[in-house]
């Protein structure tokens, strides 16, 4: 089965640190036939797991984006959690999902939301 975005990131920041899937799974406690699943897709990856993974990548020494982590998780789950946001928030993300915009038209709204969020910080 083919590797998710998820997966490729997990992979890359894997190989980076040396590790095998098999050395991974046993510092994370769990089997490597279950990461395995969460690299491509054929399990949903939970929060806890996404920071559970944050955690151990960060514990040895690899840059972690973790909002982008949590995104390629999402999207390999095909779903996007909606607690905790606002209603606004909601309503701009459901709209989103059902928008006839195009690919263009969707780059251009993920430009100008990078140059938003850039001017936050």
């Amino acid at each position: 089965m083919a590797l998710t975005d998820f997966g490729k990131a997990l992979r890359k920041a894997r190989i980076d640190i040396d590790y095998t899937l098999r050395t991974m799974a046993e510092e994370l406690e769990t089997s490597p036939a279950y990461l395995s699943c969460l690299e491509t897709g054929s399990k949903k990856i939970s929060k806890s797991w996404i920071d559970k993974i944050n955690s151990f990548l960060r514990n040895k020494g690899v840059e972690v984006d973790e909002l982008e982590l949590e995104v390629l998780a999402n999207i390999s789950n095909q779903s996007v959690p909606l607690d905790g946001l606002s209603q606004q928030h909601k309503m701009l993300v459901a709209g989103f999902a059902h928008s006839p915009f195009t690919p263009s038209q969707l780059k251009k709204f993920a430009k100008l939301l990078e140059e938003v969020s850039e001017g936050n910080k």
